[in-house]
């Protein structure tokens, strides 16, 4: 390799090598909203494998701040990882569960989101959140989606006298 950005990119290669086949198999499940759990569920940071994927992006994150080239790369990464979400929620819309007002490119963008915070707060120990309660994060962000409350542009009006938190 000629550089660190070199050695980074080829990891960014290989590790999309061995995870886009999972996450391909996962999304043809039976159904959208189970797919789009099973494709989640691949880049959670669940095992030593995932977690060591994810160490690999951290660097990445840096590097390309500073790099073009990697940079690039990374955001062809996001690209085809957003990508795979919004073809899932457009799935879970022509399936009839999750609302057509679902702006799929934004709800995949804000899946993304809660995603990267958390592997940051796993990989770093901030928030040493178990495997258990990831997936239910994940799980209440899809019955999120499946009500119409997550990809929105415009929030949908709360009920007559609902309180608002913190307040």
């Amino acid at each position: 390799f000629r550089s660190k950005d070199q050695v980074l990119i080829e990891a960014s290669e290989y590790s999309a090598k061995l995870v886009r086949p999972r996450m391909e198999r996962k999304a043809r499940g039976s159904d959208a909203l189970s797919a789009l759990k099973g494709v989640v569920d691949e880049a959670l940071p669940i095992t030593p494998a995932v977690r060591g994927y994810w160490r690999i992006w951290f660097g990445f994150w840096e590097r390309a701040a500073y790099n073009p080239t990697v940079a690039k790369v990374m955001r062809a990464r996001y690209d085809e990882w957003l990508g795979r979400l919004a073809v899932l929620i457009r799935r879970a819309q022509a399936e009839g569960v999750a609302p057509a007002e679902v702006d799929a490119d934004l709800a995949a963008q804000e899946l993304v989101a809660l995603v990267d915070g958390i592997a940051i707060q796993v990989l770093l120990g901030t928030g040493r959140i178990a495997v258990t309660r990831q997936h239910e994060i994940i799980g209440a962000w899809i019955d999120l989606l499946a009500a119409g409350q997550v990809g929105r542009r415009e929030r949908p009006t709360r009920p007559q006298g609902a309180a608002v938190a913190g307040r």
